[in-house]
């Protein structure tokens, strides 16, 4: 076993060991008696207990509400074999969890509603062995299970969303059941695999890498220069990785030079300019030009050089280097006299303007991304202060249409470099209506989720540039940007 494993252990230990005495007879009352009496017996035998260690020993008789009877006499049995910390031992008891009737339910539901195309859905739906996300509500009582069921189950884009919806309502109703430090040390404590929450050594981490100490940028709690593509910032912000031609300016920002993907207009030198004047024309990133050099009775129209005299007479249509032109061509689009533009890939000339097609076809091209270097809790991702093994999952839909693909993974990274496509072909409209991420830190046995949410969307996104998004924090997880392209399907 690993040295992260074994540090989960310890921490899933604990908080097995208080749930699984809440449920160990057929009395509940003496069930709950004799929980609490092993979890509380647990606090005054191990050391320097952690603040959920002591809010779930204190709120033993109440954990049945939220928590199924297998997962609480696994805590228990967890707690009785000397495990130190009812935190971790209730933890380590969501392996031990087994199916209830409530579970088999919404295995059914989701399998039927959400994922009818994959084989043997029902019957690895709570396998570790899968990708099916069961194991997220196991560990759950059946109350919890039914609401997941109710609000997660049977409606568009389920299968995409399933994982978002279930963590969402399984806080709120966790929360609605046990007051709130106790709620969140029983989510919290579920969302970590075989203990991970607290180092070998015991207790928090605490962050050094601080502005009193660090001019450069932080990575994994250590300063660097911040000068680098690898590593680029300033006052201790998070280290960005600078990809593809992206340079690490004075300024500790990772910026390509001026062009195609970050200049609507022309680039004089590295500076980008509007390009709407005659002396400094151009677009789509491309070299300013002057348009005397054209002839004295050219002017800059639509970011091109164009003669004046074409201008003055082709009132309906538009003007390229051969003429007017009607101006209802993608390739020649426009009106009164104003230079054709040429709309591009995915787009179409409607009343002489460019608009996007809402059927052309797109690709999703994920470049890299920023997770914090801490989780929710406060913890480092991984132990001995290990980054999170960061794998990102795109997800689009619009009515029947559901389409989702995921990066591959990259180890111990809080900035995760893929410059990869896991979405190909997708139309327009599809992106338009629904597009969505989640990252998690990918483990052998459960993934916990790091963050994600919906990207809004416009015709403008549609153009290949380099785009980013921050995503908010929740109540079960962290702020993460994600720099992304939608680039034409070729």
């Amino acid at each position: 076993m690993t040295l992260k494993r074994l540090a989960r252990a310890a921490f899933v230990a604990a908080f097995a060991g208080l749930v699984a005495t809440t449920a160990c007879s057929s009395d509940p009352e003496a069930e709950a008696a004799t929980y609490c009496s092993v979890a509380k017996s647990s606090g005054e035998k191990c050391e320097e207990p952690s603040e959920c260690d002591e809010a779930l020993a204190e709120g033993c008789t109440t954990i049945e509400k939220v928590v199924s009877p297998s997962t609480i006499n696994a805590a228990k049995d967890c707690l009785e074999s000397g495990v130190c910390g009812v935190a971790s031992c209730l933890s380590r008891a969501q392996k031990n969890a087994t199916p209830t009737a409530a579970h088999k339910q919404l295995a059914s539901n989701f399998c039927e509603f959400c994922a009818p195309n994959i084989a043997d859905c029902e019957k690895n739906f709570y396998s570790r062995n899968s990708k099916l996300p069961g194991l997220l509500v196991l560990p759950y009582a059946e109350s919890v299970i039914e609401a997941v069921d109710d609000e997660c189950t049977g409606k568009q884009g389920c299968a995409a969303k399933f994982s978002t919806c279930a963590t969402e309502v399984i806080t709120r109703v966790v929360s609605e059941e046990l007051d709130s430090d106790l709620a969140d040390c029983v989510v919290q404590g579920f969302r970590q695999d075989e203990g991970e929450g607290k180092l070998p050594g015991g207790g928090p981490t605490v962050a050094t890498c601080t502005s009193a100490n660090c001019k450069g940028c932080c990575r994994d709690d250590k300063c660097e220069e911040g000068t680098t593509m690898q590593a680029c910032g300033l006052n201790a912000s998070a280290c960005e990785t600078c990809g593809g031609a992206q340079k690490c300016t004075d300024e500790g920002k990772c910026k390509e030079p001026c062009g195609p993907n970050n200049c609507n207009g022309c680039c004089d030198g590295d500076t980008c300019l509007p390009g709407n004047v005659k002396e400094k024309c151009g677009g789509g990133g491309g070299t300013c030009k002057s348009c005397t050099t054209e002839g004295s009775s050219f002017v800059c129209s639509n970011k091109q050089c164009i003669d004046s005299s074409c201008q003055a007479t082709c009132l309906s249509g538009c003007c390229s280097s051969t003429g007017c032109k009607p101006g209802t061509a993608a390739n020649a689009c426009g009106t009164g006299g104003e230079a054709c533009i040429d709309c591009g890939v995915g787009r179409r000339c409607q009343a002489a303007a460019c608009t996007l097609d809402p059927t052309s076809k797109w690709d999703v091209y994920i470049s890299f991304a920023v997770v914090p270097d801490k989780n929710k809790q406060g913890f480092a991702w991984d132990p001995l202060e290990g980054a999170p093994d960061c794998k990102l999952t795109v997800y689009t839909s619009q009515g029947a249409s559901v389409h989702s693909g995921s990066t591959t993974v990259q180890q111990d990274s809080t900035v995760p470099f893929w410059a990869e496509t896991p979405i190909v072909g997708v139309s327009a409209s599809e992106l338009l209506n629904d597009f969505s991420f989640e990252i998690v830190d990918d483990d052998y046995d459960f993934d916990d989720i790091i963050g994600g949410c919906s990207i809004p969307l416009s015709q403008s996104h549609f153009d290949g540039s380099l785009l980013d998004y921050t995503c908010p924090a929740t109540p079960t997880t962290v702020s993460v940007q994600v720099y992304y392209r939608i680039n034409p399907s070729l």
